[in-house]
């Protein structure tokens, strides 16, 4: 009996490990029996039926997919003024159905890929609708009606969220958003978009490559001009320059002369109060400025000795 007893225990050993499994924090372990879904394993410890029982561990984290892995060639959209944009996004999803999520892989999809697709129709359809500023505008915008926040909602979209109304016209008008929008959401295949981001949005390479050459022209042209522009501004700031210099000195020359003026006015009144009190010293004193003019230089006067003129230089007798 005891000689029985080390084999059971070696085979119940066994068959405990080949019939328990871990499943790690983060991940998911779908259950499969003859290779149909029979139930999701939440992280821990489980049992399952060994040779019936197989388990997938599904990574359950929230994933990144960027653009560029989408073929590794850029996407063009064209806006409403028929204008090429590269735009470079990047889109965060996690799995929301395993068992669903599973079937679509298991079938040999690429959920990424396919994730993209859809991702490039829904903002192929939103960039259609703006014009390039508008775009470049977009990609800070945060608000509900951005371009982000629709695909968003677009990817993430059922018939019975978007179908709600009492009236048979809007139901019918919105039944049909509803499947437009169903073909693209992601739902089906048991996954649910995070967040989507515009990282960069730029021109295509061709056209990139003429607005720098447009640029580089405009560019020298102003270095050709520069000269010319500088003479031109010279001469503006010198006839400011000599304008300004001219009102100066007219300004100048008016209150010198009314400065002048006022003065001459004054001396003359001085002189009238002075030589007003003794005529015949004004007299005496205009007569000896006639002599002092009159005698300078080289000039003749013929005058006759007994004029006026000589009135005070006549020598008077004593009597």
């Amino acid at each position: 009996m005891r000689k029985l007893l080390i084999p059971i225990a070696l085979i119940l050993i066994g068959v405990f490990f080949s019939s328990a499994y871990v499943i790690e924090e983060g991940t998911r372990g779908i259950v499969l029996r003859f290779n149909k879904t029979i139930g999701l394993s939440e992280p821990g410890l489980h049992f399952k039926f060994p040779g019936m029982d197989n388990v997938k561990i599904v990574d359950a984290k929230i994933k990144t997919t960027n653009s560029s892995n989408n073929v590794g060639q850029e996407q063009k959209f064209r806006t409403h003024e028929n204008k090429d944009l590269v735009v470079d996004y990047f889109v965060q999803w996690k799995i929301v159905d395993f068992n669903r999520y599973y079937e679509t892989i298991a079938g040999g999809n690429s959920i990424e890929n396919l994730l993209l697709a859809r991702l490039n129709g829904c903002l192929r359809a939103e960039i259609q609708k703006l014009n390039i500023i508008d775009v470049v505008n977009d990609t800070n915008n945060n608000s509900h009606n951005s371009i982000v926040i629709r695909v968003k909602d677009t990817l993430n979209s059922t018939v019975q969220e978007l179908v709600k109304s009492d009236s048979i016209e809007k139901h019918i008008n919105k039944n049909e958003k509803a499947l437009e929008g169903n073909q693209a959401s992601m739902r089906p295949f048991g996954i649910e978009v995070i967040d989507v981001r515009l990282k960069k949005v730029n021109f295509p390479q061709e056209m990139s490559n003429s607005i720098y050459e447009k640029m580089k022209a405009d560019r020298k042209n102003i270095i050709q001009n520069q000269p010319f522009q500088g003479i031109k501004k010279a001469d503006e700031i010198r006839a400011e320059t000599i304008l300004e210099v001219t009102k100066i000195l007219s300004e100048a020359e008016r209150q010198s002369r009314s400065i002048r003026g006022e003065g001459d006015a004054n001396a003359i009144k001085l002189y009238v109060d002075a030589f007003g009190t003794d005529i015949e010293f004004f007299s005496f004193i205009r007569r000896l400025k006639a002599y002092e003019r009159s005698f300078t230089g080289n000039d003749i006067v013929v005058i006759s000795p007994d004029s006026e003129f000589f009135k005070y230089m006549k020598l008077k007798s004593d009597n």
